[in-house]
């Protein structure tokens, strides 16, 4: 197949329309599941980071009710009971503050010494708060003494023993950031967060005030200054794609918690990379589709491309033959669509060529013959005339030459003088066949003075009354126009004195502005032109031959017994200037 065939053009249109469209199909579908699958996965991100706002809501809430529910009753159950086990769970140890100080503490889960100490400005600043307050939340904070986090919540002691049996005045309870942990911790992958996702609680300082899925002892110590940490701790709400703590990408959901006395906020991500797994498998199986699609594809468009072309390069192939003169060519028309019609059209313009091409030899061949025959006809005629006419003068002449050598005297003289006749007529017949073959007239005089002296001899020789009439200026004519007029008309009069056997001539030369017409109407006893182009006559032939030099119009009117009129119609001013050059006359 050649490079750049139409075969080629239309697989390269089609297919790039199908790579096209596939890819646009490809985009709206990757893009749409990606958008869709993020939406699903920051709306499961928001839900569990509303449930584990709920809980850690619901967890202070519930912790908050037991520290009032003992500072009420200003006793503390612990040890092995069935309320120290249940605390245990959410409290590590407790302080009965006095005056002074502490003036008890204690496990709730087993008897013994706290691992921690509350400094004086702590409890200075608790007991402050509680002026004004019931409760007191404080954040949470690491032990100066074991670095271990523990975070307090404190309440003033009214039971129903005056100031309890230890005689505190207010009661410091020790959350367990293990309670904490339970709840925002999660290394489950079936939870929804799979092997990336994590929730967790960040504080006004930036710092986790939960354990990191992936970095254990994190409270207090991890830093995440992240954007969806900052958008949080100003007070908004939403999600976010952005990098976390690790400096990976996440999707991010975040909001604040409704907890009186803490200022934390709580984010739910997971890794990018993970949540985006969905999108990339779709996005192969769409490629690998598209793939496939685009190879069926191009097989298709292969095959009706084959199909739409091979008749067409049928016809070109079958073009380049006529092209080369081979006009036997008859195509197979195999379908009834537009390239059947365009195969049969090619078949009729084929044979119509063959036909003109035919026409069109036999015509040159018609010149060829008619141009021959003018000369020969020529030939014949200026042999006629100088046998007929020069030859028997000079004949003459020579036999009075001879008879001169048997006369005397007065003799020679008279036949001396009939000697001086023949050579003036002898001049006279050179002069009329020089200016049948070449007027000279038409170069010293205008046309119609041509025309006048072609008549006049034309009379003298046929007998013909010849009636000319010219209007107009024809000095302007071109000297071969000119020529080609005076050609024509000759021709026209040689036909009338020949075939016409008429008695009168009547002949219009009439010159407008941009058009030059010459009208010859005889008397003769006409005939049919159909009849005279059938039979091949060559004086019509050569007039319509001539008029077609001038890029005229000649008509020819007759009939039989009604005499002949010719006319000829030549535009000047747009086709013929002063430097026109014709290659005929």
């Amino acid at each position: 197949m050649k490079i750049g065939s139409l075969t080629e053009k239309l697989i390269l249109y089609f297919v790039m329309l199908g790579i096209g469209a596939i890819a646009i199909v490809g985009y709206v579908s990757f893009f749409s599941t990606r958008n869709a699958l993020m939406s699903r996965t920051f709306d499961q991100l928001t839900s569990l980071r509303i449930v584990k706002k709920n809980q850690i809501n619901q967890f202070y809430a519930d912790r908050m009710r037991d520290l009032t529910l003992m500072a009420g009753l200003g006793a503390i159950p612990f040890g092995k009971g069935p309320g120290a086990g249940s605390l245990g769970q959410y409290f590590k140890a407790y302080y009965i503050i006095g005056s002074e100080g502490v003036i008890a503490q204690g496990f709730f889960d087993s008897p013994g010494s706290p691992q921690h100490v509350i400094s004086d400005n702590l409890l200075a600043k608790i007991r402050n708060q509680l002026k004004s307050q019931a409760v007191v939340l404080c954040d949470v904070f690491a032990d100066a003494r074991s670095g271990i986090p523990y975070q307090l919540i404190a309440a003033k002691m009214n039971g129903v023993a005056g100031k309890s049996r230890f005689g505190g005045e207010m009661l410091v309870l020790a959350i367990s950031i293990d309670a904490i942990n339970a709840i925002m911790l999660n290394n489950d992958p079936l939870s929804g967060l799979g092997l990336s996702g994590e929730t967790y609680l960040v504080g006004p300082d930036f710092r986790m005030r939960s354990t990191s899925r992936f970095q254990p002892n994190s409270i207090l110590k991890t830093i995440a200054r992240t954007q969806s940490a900052v958008k949080a701790l100003a007070g908004s709400t939403g999600v976010i794609t952005t990098n976390d703590y690790r400096n990976i990408p996440v999707l991010s959901s975040y909001s604040t918690i409704d907890v009186p006395g803490l200022k934390w906020v709580i984010l739910a991500e997971i890794d990018t990379q993970e949540a985006m797994v969905p999108i990339y498998e779709t996005r192969t199986r769409i490629l690998l589709l598209s793939a496939i699609i685009l190879i069926v594809f191009f097989i298709c468009v292969l095959l009706i491309s084959r199909r739409i072309t091979k008749p067409l390069i049928r016809l070109r192939d079958a073009s380049v033959n006529l092209g080369m003169g081979n006009y036997d060519i008859n195509l197979p028309v195999d379908t009834d669509d537009e390239i059947g019609a365009l195969t049969r059209s090619f078949n009729i313009m084929a044979h119509q060529i063959k036909e003109k091409t035919t026409e069109l030899q036999m015509e040159r061949f018609g010149r060829m013959r008619s141009v021959f025959d003018g000369e020969e006809m020529e030939r014949q005629r200026l042999s006629r005339e100088l046998h007929d006419g020069i030859g028997q003068s000079l004949i003459a002449i020579k036999l009075r030459l001879e008879n001169l050598l048997y006369l005397e005297g007065k003799d020679i003289r008279n036949s001396i003088q009939e000697l001086k006749k023949y050579f003036d007529q002898i001049i006279d017949e050179v002069r009329r066949i020089s200016n049948n073959l070449m007027p000279s007239v038409l170069e010293v005089f205008s046309i119609p003075i041509a025309f006048r002296n072609l008549f006049s001899e034309t009379e003298e020789h046929s007998g013909l009354r010849i009636h000319f009439e010219a209007k107009g200026n024809f000095d302007d004519l071109d000297q071969k126009i000119k020529t080609y007029i005076y050609r024509l008309i000759q021709e026209a009069l040689n036909n009338i004195v020949k075939h016409a056997d008429a008695h009168e001539v009547w002949v219009h030369l009439l010159r407008y502005t941009d058009q030059l017409t010459l009208v010859i109407h005889d008397d003769g006893k006409g005939f049919s032109p159909d009849d005279v182009l059938n039979k091949g006559g060559n004086g019509i032939h050569n007039m319509r031959e001539r008029a077609s030099l001038l890029q005229g119009q000649i008509e020819i009117s007759s009939a039989p017994a009604k005499g002949t009129t010719i006319t000829l119609n030549v535009p000047i001013t747009a086709t013929y200037a002063k430097d026109q050059d014709f290659s005929r006359g």
